[in-house]
């Protein structure tokens, strides 16, 4: 089968691998549609440590079983599905989840995954919309770990996929004003379309002084850090008001500078958030009710001859695209 190979940093070839076989209680499934994630793309770069060649990355996605192992209990043939990335936990060593270290993805026609991280496919929604599952989940997630006060005022600071997806959770939990921060004039635009009250390019303005001038020099009550960056967590931190939270969903770089003294004097809360625990189904349902709309950070198709290219793009700052879906 065809499958896009990380090979080491800053390369990613088209390459015909082994066709994945299901062991006991695991299925395979054709990969009708996947995302690029923005850990992927850190991952390309080499920067993470978190993808180890040569393997396969990916690990948003859907499609239909077209294998099943001994055991499995209720999957068949035909299903169509959309799973979790997280495999089940047997309590020995580091959690395994596809596409991450060394374990095999969905950039690929086909893969491999246990029959417990299935869910089915709302006939209703395209297989792009069950792509943005997982991110989804990852959000959800974030949002449960951080107190939005009922109409308060929220800062979320990156306005790629992630962020984005913030921003409309954050409203459902009841965020009153919602303001969003990038260098991307293209992606601000997006924010302010889905429904950001204000939008500040950091290129044009101080972010900082502008949220603490609209704020009467207090501060946003919540603010979501979605890049993982030291510039972008100092930012998160001045503009959180004394007292206030900030919840860390980037994971970036690996160490960051953080004035500890800002912390401990101003009583901030910070939390870290990973992946998800139980706000797949939740998304899923977000996703299939209309609650949450993911067409629009959708804005490029490609096949997955395209995604090595892509990927390149992402990585080298040469694209602003907010979510690109491969389908293999």
């Amino acid at each position: 089968m065809r499958a896009l190979v990380y090979q080491g940093p800053w390369t990613m070839t088209l390459e015909d691998v082994p066709e994945p076989v299901a062991q006991a209680g695991e299925v395979v499934i054709g990969v009708k549609a996947v995302g690029v994630c923005g850990s992927d793309i850190h991952g390309f770069t080499g920067s993470t440590g978190r993808r180890i060649a040569p393997m396969i990355m990916g690990h948003e996605f859907g499609g239909v079983i077209t294998a099943v192992g001994e055991g499995v209990q209720t999957a068949k043939v035909g299903d169509e599905v959309v799973a979790t990335p997280i495999f089940p936990f047997n309590g020995i060593g580091q959690r395994k989840v596809l596409g991450v270290f060394s374990t095999q993805g969905a950039y690929a026609e086909r893969v491999v995954v246990h029959e417990s991280m299935l869910l089915p496919k709302p006939a209703h929604i395209s297989w792009q919309q069950a792509a943005m599952c997982e991110p989804l989940s990852v959000v959800l997630h974030a949002i449960s770990r951080t107190p939005i006060p009922l109409m308060g005022t929220v800062a979320i600071v990156g306005a790629g996929s992630i962020g984005l997806l913030t921003m409309m959770a954050a409203r459902l939990a009841g965020a009153g004003k919602i303001i969003m921060t990038d260098m991307s004039q293209h992606r601000l635009e997006m924010a302010e379309e889905m429904g950001a009250d204000l939008a500040i390019n950091i290129k044009e303005k101080d972010p900082v002084q502008t949220i603490l001038d609209l704020t009467g020099g207090r501060g946003v009550d919540v603010t979501l850090e979605a890049v993982g960056l030291s510039a972008t967590v100092q930012q998160a931190h001045k503009i959180t008001r004394n007292g206030g939270h900030i919840t860390w969903i980037g994971n970036n770089a690996k160490m960051i500078e953080l004035d500890m003294q800002e912390v401990v004097a101003r009583e901030l809360t910070v939390c870290g958030t990973y992946g998800f625990s139980t706000e797949f189904p939740l998304a899923l349902q977000a996703i299939a009710s209309g609650r949450i709309n993911v067409e629009p950070l959708i804005e490029r198709v490609a096949t997955l001859e395209e995604g090595p290219q892509l990927i390149h793009d992402f990585a080298a700052g040469k694209s602003e695209l907010a979510k690109v879906i491969l389908e293999p």
